[in-house]
């Protein structure tokens, strides 16, 4: 009998807990983009995707944010210019997190992109930030072929020196792909978007 219990309760702890077998968390593969509103400064909370410039602050940097696609499905492009005049310097798309599991802590995000062969970060924000100049990053390069990157959530940096040295995944709000810190045409598109 006590055998038949255990056998029991480890399938129940196996195909009872499906996050057990999660190794990854989908942020938006694009596959329902199509029709999905665009918005443009947002700075309140969204399930969708919003272009956010330095404009807020005063910068001058300009850029749009349009669905595009293929014969293999939707993605989005980030077209712009960067200008670090007026004390700016970003352009960027943006949107929140939500439906964490409770019981993961994601290592790092994955996306898929294709770009100018420039430079170009992942920003997060957490709800333990306040500040709209607060956020962690991590840079990667945007090739011209379709391409996935991985970034570690361990190899992030700090904005500010007094934000907490690390964050856990459960504690993101934001995550924004952004054209940042120089002078230079932004060009970028977005196929997917995970946590793993």
């Amino acid at each position: 009998m006590r055998e038949k219990l255990g056998i029991f309760i480890l399938v129940l702890l196996i195909f009872g807990n499906k996050s057990i077998f999660a190794e990854q968390m989908i942020i938006d593969d694009m596959s329902s983009v199509k029709g999905e509103p665009l918005g443009e400064y947002c700075e309140n909370d969204v399930t969708h995707w919003c272009l956010v410039s330095d404009q807020v602050m005063g910068g001058v940097s300009a850029g749009i944010l349009k669905i595009s696609e293929t014969d293999t499905g939707f993605f989005l492009s980030l077209k712009g210019d960067v200008s670090t005049k007026n004390n700016g310097g970003f352009i960027q798309i943006r949107r929140t997190i939500e439906n964490h599991p409770s019981d993961i802590e994601f290592k790092g995000v994955r996306v898929k992109i294709r770009g100018n062969n420039q430079e170009y970060s992942v920003h997060v924000r957490t709800k333990y930030l306040f500040l709209p100049w607060q956020y962690y990053s991590a840079t990667f390069i945007a090739t011209s072929k379709w391409h996935t990157v991985n970034l570690d959530f361990a190899e992030f940096s700090k904005s500010n020196f007094y934000q907490p040295n690390k964050f856990s995944s459960k504690d993101i709000k934001t995550i924004g792909i952004v054209a940042i810190g120089r002078d230079f045409k932004a060009d970028i598109d977005i196929g997917s978007v995970e946590f793993y």
